[in-house]
């Protein structure tokens, strides 16, 4: 398989997963998102990997631009769900990193 090749199969395996990735966002399945999550790292870590002899052709520009426009259309839309719950996640851990400091102050 050519370095071109590979980058293109790296593209449009990411592409489902974030949309997969998406829908576990959308339904607030965060065990299912973590997973699909690694496995986006992974490709993400293989494409750093890849190193071109030569630029894509000019369908393979194309179609890596569509899927990066969906990819980062996806990761746009999971970063707007998790947000919140991120910031509500830290809420409560601030909260119960408070009340630990309370009890050990007043030893309890």
């Amino acid at each position: 398989m050519t370095p071109q090749l590979e980058l293109m199969e790296c593209y449009e395996q990411i592409a489902p997963l974030t949309g997969r990735m998406l829908e576990r966002a959308r339904a607030g399945d965060w065990d299912a998102l973590v997973i699909l999550g690694q496995q986006f790292r992974s490709f993400v870590e293989r494409l750093k990997g890849i190193e071109l002899p030569a630029p894509l052709e000019p369908s393979q520009l194309m179609r890596k631009h569509n899927l990066l426009s969906r990819i980062l259309a996806d990761d746009a839309e999971i970063r707007d769900i998790v947000a919140p719950e991120l910031a509500q996640l830290s809420s409560l851990l601030g909260n119960m990193h408070r009340q630990q400091h309370l009890n050990h102050a007043y030893g309890q």
